[in-house]
């Protein structure tokens, strides 16, 4: 039977007919929570609108959002849910992919983390899955550091789960920023948040989630040497640092600290002294120790 924890969960959509059976089960089932589910699709081709629509009336957890012009990217999704959807009478709010299969106690473990250690959010490792039943575990929770927030993500956003307050202080800086609204990573931007307002985030060394791999991940597993080639050119094209401009922009806002302010100021600078000024920052710019030498190298090599 449900706990009483009311549990919003934001699934967004696109193209993903053939995975949603084993997903939609696995947020259905979950265990001592009571939960409601609300859907965003951007303009399936594939019948997805039609079949969460269908079930959304045989199924009152089940709500389906209007269609909508197409918004073109999974963050952009995520937005219009976080801004569309009313979430005052929940407890906790989740994000969900619609192609992975969640723990059945996913959110029941996050919840119980959440008080525990009196959070605003919590994410976790995952296990990546392939179609040939390979798996490996993703870890992301290696000790956090002074300045990851605004280098990276805390995590898969499908891992998220969020009080309202924190979603709420989204919403607002999506309404109110334009840096916010143009992040494309809806999960890095909730996470840099959260962390300029001093507030706890836990990531979980035990994975949650199922997180299936396929040609159609918008980012994926990460692992691997083509991944790692992918993000080099991100740098060197100057996407990642655009992203972390915009990301210090909304947190220099939210948190006037002297060393944040001084970051926000080199990150747009392209003088040679304020590029070396990054390297202190890098150097506590990445949980994992080899992902903090690629950023200090390609900052040092002036590819970032």
């Amino acid at each position: 039977m449900p706990s009483g924890n009311k549990v919003a969960v934001l699934l967004a959509t696109y193209n993903g007919l053939n995975w949603l059976k084993d997903q939609l089960e696995s947020l259905l089932s979950q265990q001592d929570v009571d939960i409601t589910l609300f859907i965003s699709d951007d303009c399936s081709s594939d019948g997805t609108f039609e079949h969460v629509t269908q079930l959304s009336k045989f199924d009152t957890r089940i709500i389906v959002l209007p269609k909508k012009e197409r918004m073109g990217s999974a963050g952009r999704n995520f937005y219009r849910l976080i801004l569309e959807v009313d979430l005052k009478s929940f407890d906790y709010v989740a994000f969900s992919d619609q192609d992975d299969i969640w723990n059945l106690d996913k959110l029941s473990r996050h919840v119980q983390l959440i008080k525990k250690h009196k959070a605003e959010a919590i994410s976790s490792n995952v296990l990546a899955f392939w179609p040939d039943g390979h798996q490996k575990l993703i870890v992301k929770s290696q000790s956090q550091k002074k300045y990851d927030f605004l280098f990276e993500s805390a995590g898969p956003g499908c891992t998220f789960l969020m009080t309202p307050w924190l979603v709420g202080r989204v919403k607002h800086h999506l309404i109110t920023s334009a840096a916010a609204k143009n992040v494309e990573l809806h999960d890095w931007l909730i996470y840099a948040i959260c962390r300029a307002h001093n507030k706890q985030w836990i990531i979980d060394a035990v994975p949650s989630i199922l997180y299936r791999q396929h040609n159609a991940n918008v980012v994926g597993a990460n692992s691997g040497i083509r991944p790692g080639i992918a993000r080099l050119k991100k740098i060197k094209e100057g996407w990642y640092r655009h992203q972390i401009a915009l990301i210090s922009r909304v947190v220099i806002s939210i948190n006037q600290d002297t060393k944040l302010s001084t970051f926000q100021k080199i990150i747009q600078s392209n003088r040679f002294i304020d590029h070396l000024r990054l390297v202190p920052f890098a150097l506590k710019g990445r949980r994992k120790l080899i992902d903090r030498f690629v950023l200090v190298l390609s900052v040092l090599f002036f590819v970032f």
